[in-house]
């Protein structure tokens, strides 16, 4: 007994090899049924992958010490938020933008699926594999799978969404995509892109038309990021920015009235927070501060770890006055004249330090960090001078120079420092004899917690017993000078608190040694002075 009656018994010739229609319809049927079934067992049995490495990086935030105001950034600029940090009109936004049927669908579109299929079969999509993608299935593609553009990749992506779509909540996926996906302009998720497109926290973004245009952003950030120099990029994220705008209306988010008034938005100018300028040497001293606590403490973050991301580095830079230094320091040098000699291959390192703590408020170190990394203000160490030196010696016992960062020059009784060693060696006079070693970060937060906070580590020079003042106590204590070759110039200033070092020196042509700041425009102590005037000027408001 046969169960398919083929080739057909009772037909001869062409006919009995022609499969009549009941054995066309089951087998049809039954391919259907064994699709199906194979496409829920698939369902049923795949497994959700390990996130990709790079959609985890975070960036590792350095800030001003109010622990608010952003210096720069290091790793990739994403920053995570919570569901409820992003403002509804920023979701109702990017739904409009991306997927409105997103709370409906089953993770993914079955006609869109069929669209993109469409697409592909007819090779209407420029020989590339179309999407139809939802926006569980953006983010599964962005923070599970690949970018690569295949069949089997589209198959697991597909998969993956509708297991994920089962087994987590629709604001959990809407979230997680938020902080995953690239906007341009260096920024990874809905927080980094509000920063970067408006200058606001993502909690502060609550203009729709603002939202609208971060939204619009998604569909295609790095040709939209050129719309300030591409007419046609400009035109394009406009009708994008509208047609966000109309699915708000669609979805009745915005009125019709409220849509006809609104602007098209302008963003703020894309300034990247990169190393250069003063940000690296920032960056660059706080990186040190933790490296040299480290090796001390191993419970102490070091740069490495840090580097990976997810931290808040707060330093103890105040803005106020590191503008202050580097326009003070600037002003100064642009009046010299590069043609003259004497006037060429000036540097000056600038120093500031709170005399009751150790934690350095400001400094300058150069005038760019990426064209010249090292910093005049830590590492430039020279000659103090007979006065300087004199002054000094009164407040740092010599059984603790080497603690505080002074050296004996080769072959000479010569002292030689740098500007922040100069700074905490002068504001031990305010704390009669103790001296608090400098320090650059003031704490480390990790998820809004703080994990590591710093402590002022005091050396008493006078022996914890000692009643000595080695100096007289006041509210103004200072001192200027150069040393006898006049290769270095120094002013220093302890006042309210804040003790400030000043140096100046110049280099010849070819970068080795020294050379003497002798016929400078203004002369060299004047100059120093000036910067110290201009800077004190703008510090003490």
């Amino acid at each position: 007994m046969r169960l398919i009656d083929y080739p057909r018994r009772n037909k001869r010739g062409i006919r009995r090899w022609l499969p009549s229609w009941k054995l066309v319809l089951g087998t049809s049927m039954t391919v259907v049924v064994g699709l199906v079934a194979g496409f829920f067992v698939a369902v049923a049995t795949v497994q959700i992958p390990e996130p990709n490495k790079d959609a985890l990086q975070q960036a590792t935030i350095f800030t001003y010490a109010d622990a608010s105001t952003q210096i720069t950034h290091v790793g990739v600029n994403r920053r995570p938020v919570t569901f409820e940090q992003i403002p509804l009109v920023v979701r109702q936004a990017v739904l409009a933008a991306e997927d409105r049927t997103f709370y409906s669908d089953p993770g993914v579109s079955p006609m869109g699926l069929l669209r993109a299929l469409k697409n592909d079969v007819t090779s209407s999509g420029d020989g590339n594999l179309q999407g139809g993608s939802t926006i569980t299935q953006q983010f599964v593609k962005n923070y599970y799978l690949t970018q690569q553009q295949t069949l089997s990749r589209k198959l697991n992506e597909v998969l993956v969404s509708i297991k994920l779509d089962q087994v987590k909540s629709k604001d959990a996926i809407l979230v997680d995509y938020l902080n995953t996906i690239f906007f341009a302009r260096g920024a990874y998720g809905i927080e980094s892109a509000s920063l970067a497109y408006f200058g606001v926290d993502i909690t502060q973004l609550t203009d729709p038309a603002k939202a609208a245009y971060i939204a619009a952003i998604i569909q295609s950030p790095y040709y939209y990021a050129t719309a300030d120099k591409d007419p046609k990029a400009a035109k394009a994220l406009q009708d994008r920015w509208k047609y966000v705008l109309d699915g708000m209306v669609a979805e009745h988010e915005i009125s019709a009235q409220q849509r006809a008034s609104m602007q098209f938005p302008t963003p703020v100018k894309y300034e990247p927070d990169d190393m250069g300028g003063m940000n690296g040497y920032m960056v660059d001293a706080a990186m040190q501060n933790l490296d040299r606590l480290h090796a001390q403490d191993p419970n102490v973050p070091d740069s490495n770890t840090v580097a990976r991301g997810g931290y808040t580095v707060v330093t103890t830079f105040r803005q106020d006055y590191m503008q202050a230094a580097q326009k003070a320091a600037s002003d100064q040098l642009s009046k010299l004249d590069s043609s003259r000699p004497a006037d060429q291959n000036v540097h000056i390192g600038l120093a500031s330090v709170d005399d009751k703590t150790g934690a350095v408020l400001g400094f300058y170190g150069g005038p760019d960090y990426l064209k010249q990394a090292f910093n005049d203000a830590f590492s430039a160490a020279g000659p103090l001078g007979d006065d300087v030196e004199s002054f000094l010696r009164k407040a740092i016992p010599a059984d603790h120079y080497q603690d505080t960062g002074f050296d004996f020059i080769p072959g000479t009784k010569a002292l030689a420092t740098t500007p922040l060693r100069a700074a905490s060696a002068l504001s031990s006079v305010d704390n009669f004899g103790r001296y608090n070693q400098p320090f650059e970060v003031s704490e480390i937060m990790q998820n809004g917690e703080v994990i590591w906070r710093a402590q002022p580590n005091t050396i008493d020079l006078y022996g914890e017993d000692a009643t000595i003042a080695p100096v007289a106590q006041r509210k103004y204590a200072g001192v200027s000078g150069t040393d006898v070759p006049k290769w270095w110039a120094w002013n220093l200033l302890d006042y309210n608190n804040v003790t400030t070092a000043i140096n100046m020196f110049a280099v010849p042509a070819d970068g080795k040694g020294n050379k003497a700041l002798i016929g400078m425009t203004g002369g060299a102590s004047e100059n120093l002075a000036g910067v110290l005037n201009e800077y004190f000027e703008a510090t003490q408001r």
